[in-house]
């Protein structure tokens, strides 16, 4: 039964649900935003076809709970009707609209349902006035099926549905259990329609729900007087799981003397063994500057980092510096160099002062020059990547699983050299949709081909960055920028120093790489993509929003949403959802014109079990489409400039002496 309860604000969760011998529901779900939930979820019943149905689930907040009155949600079960046109198909579809009110220990829900959730019929469709389909019965068996947003509220009636859940006191290890009563509007219409002998039960259902632990949730009941419910999940909330680090910032003593300040270069060692990513320092008459690249990039807040920093130049540097710079950026691209009074970091780390008085002094430039003796880097790192897609017909459920070993180098600035090694764990990809009938001219509905092999090339590639003023960036790439494709690729970003907005433009010319040849491409298989990018942020730059329109690989034209958010200690969840005018004909047409995807990303450090650092994503998105495929960049500029940029700082400006 659906509720007015959102989940915790970025956080992920996946699970099963088993009803009886009749569904088994698997379900993936995120909280991009705080009023904003995404469920992607297929489930399979017994049916005529053998097929599953995959459904796209969102649920969007109008109003939180408080004193003045109860939390509101309107939402929708299999949102945009994909899948094929066949009767019974669309059978778990729905809207409801639903509100939720807590009284101590009692959680109170009651909403208003249509399409499946309004099978029970209690009352006429109150959109009814509107006349066509909201007068119509929504008859799940019909073909052709009324399905997706031409389908969203319509139906001749609707239906009441509610409950509540009894949050009991903590009985010794059983602490986090909740009794939960439910009366439901779905009558299992389409079920009777398969089985004339089929009896739904009741509406009104039992059942317990009990948290172990803040990352797994357990819950059983007995359904419509019939059958038994199990349900299972696990979840990642940022707030609750992230691994923040407590290392105490630098300390800040007396002002050295002349002959035991430190020279520029010791101050970048010394920077480097703080874990801080000092690539230069120097001292000038008055003013002490350290860069860091790449910034913003770790666990730390930036202006942790960026307080950190500037500490260590207040300790170490010559009595007669005054002023103290710390420009952060990426790749030898400086994104803001923020330059602070050395009396007043002293005053605030002897607490005669606040971030919020450096703040008023704190001059934030786009770059302070130049800096002397750039100093190479390479980085190893790892990345453990596991996708599902719960989009196909033929089963509830695909994974593909794989490792990244990946090689980075600045040799000079501007300069990135880049390559990544893929081992391919087992994999089911062999039953996407996508298989059924090859497609002549695939965009990635062949991805069976690719994964088949144990290790592989993933990425290979040189990319020159500029910044020919201020705001601007620039990319020219060449090379193999991912498992599928390469070619030579060039792209420009917009943003002026404080402005929540950026513009960027990325043109590609592509060739499809060859699954059997470690750089072997398929020279009759050329492709031409590109995008424009509208990026709004919000203030702290923790979330942007970002507007692309453009061609794809299988030269359709179109528009992608993507939501990208960044949490404390480096977390990060996206969500995007892409729109098409659909493959050509020689493309495969299963899936349709529509591309969406989740994922969640957590840092991890070197342990014993992995000697390298690097990330963890988990995934869920369409695996195998030709529609709406988009380049996959190893190095957007967006991504490299923002850690270190001006958003970044003055969103976590508080944290600057945390």
């Amino acid at each position: 039964m659906p509720t007015a309860r959102m989940a915790a604000d970025g956080s992920m969760s996946g699970g099963l649900t088993a009803l009886g011998d009749l569904h088994r529901h698997y379900a993936i779900s995120a909280q991009p935003l705080p009023w904003l939930e995404v469920t992607a979820r297929n489930s399979a019943y017994p049916g005529y076809y053998g097929l599953s149905e995959p459904g796209l689930d969102l649920k969007f907040r109008l109003r939180r709970e408080d004193e003045h009155g109860p939390a509101l949600v309107i939402g929708g079960r299999d949102v945009t009707g994909s899948g094929l046109d066949l009767p019974g198909k669309g059978r778990f579809a729905g809207e409801y609209i639903a509100l939720s009110r807590r009284w101590w220990d009692v959680d109170l829900t009651v909403g208003l349902g249509w399409g499946t959730l309004g099978e029970a019929g209690h009352l006429r469709n109150p959109l009814r006035f509107l006349g066509g389909r909201f007068r119509r019965d929504r008859d799940p068996s019909a073909w052709p099926t009324s399905r997706g947003p031409e389908a969203w509220f319509s139906g001749e009636r609707v239906a009441l549905f509610g409950g509540a859940e009894w949050h009991m006191p903590a009985m010794g290890p059983l602490e986090g259990l909740s009794l939960k009563l439910e009366s439901s509007g779905d009558r299992f219409r389409a079920q009777r329609q398969d089985e004339p002998g089929f009896d739904p039960g009741s509406r009104y259902s039992l059942g317990l729900s009990w948290r172990p632990a803040s990352w797994a949730d357990l819950g059983a009941a007995y359904e419509q007087g019939r059958r038994m419910m199990l349900r299972l999940s696990v979840r990642f909330d940022p707030a609750v799981d992230a691994d923040r680090t407590q290392r105490p910032p630098p300390a800040v003593g007396p002002r050295p003397s002349e002959g035991a300040a430190l020279s520029a270069e010791a101050i970048a060692l010394v920077a480097r063994s703080r874990g801080l990513p000092a690539r230069s320092a120097r001292i000038d008459g008055d003013v002490a500057t350290l860069w860091l690249d790449p910034a913003g990039g770790g666990r730390l807040p930036l202006a942790r980092e960026v307080g950190d920093a500037a500490r260590l130049l207040a300790d170490l540097a010559p009595p007669q510096v005054e002023r103290l710079r710390v420009v952060t950026g990426a790749a030898g691209i400086a994104s803001a160099a923020t330059t602070l009074l050395r009396r007043d970091l002293e005053r605030a780390a002897g607490h005669r002062g606040s971030s919020e008085e450096i703040w008023r002094t704190a001059v934030i430039e786009p770059s302070a020059g130049p800096s002397p003796n750039w100093r190479p880097r390479l980085d190893l790192s790892t990345r453990l990547v596991a996708t599902f897609d719960l989009a196909e017909l033929g089963t509830t459920l695909t994974q593909r699983t794989h490792t990244d070993v990946m090689l980075r180098g600045e040799p000079v600035r501007g300069l990135v050299l880049g390559g990544g090694l893929r081992m391919n764990a087992a994999s089911d990809l062999d039953l996407l949709d996508t298989n059924a009938l090859p497609a002549a001219h695939p965009v990635r509905s062949d991805l069976p081909r690719y994964v088949d092999r144990p290790l592989s090339l993933d990425h290979a590639y040189a990319a020159w960055l500029a910044n020919p003023t201020d705001g601007l960036t620039t990319r020219l790439s060449l090379g193999q920028f991912e498992e599928m494709y390469g070619g030579i690729g060039a792209e420009a970003l917009y943003q002026p120093l404080a402005a929540r907005w950026a513009l960027g433009l990325d043109l590609n010319r592509l060739w499809k790489r060859r699954p059997d040849s470690l750089f072997g491409i398929d020279r009759g298989d050329a492709r031409g993509t590109g995008h424009a990018s509208l990026y709004w942020e919000t203030p702290g730059a923790d979330t942007t929003t970002a507007l692309r329109l453009g061609r794809y690989l299988g030269g359709d034209w179109g528009g992608t949403v993507e939501v990208m958010r960044r949490f404390d200690g480096g977390i990060g969840l996206t969500a995007h959802a892409t729109w098409t005018e659909g493959p050509d004909g020689a493309q495969s047409r299963f899936g349709g014109r529509m591309d969406w995807g989740l994922a969640l990303v957590v840092p991890i450090g070197a342990s014993g079990w992995m000697p390298v650092g690097g990330t963890v994503e988990t995934a869920v998105r369409t695996l195998g489409r030709d529609a709406g495929q988009r380049l996959q960049q190893p190095l957007p500029l967006y991504d490299l400039r923002v850690p270190g940029g001006y958003g970044r700082l003055a969103g976590t400006w508080s944290r600057l002496l945390n």
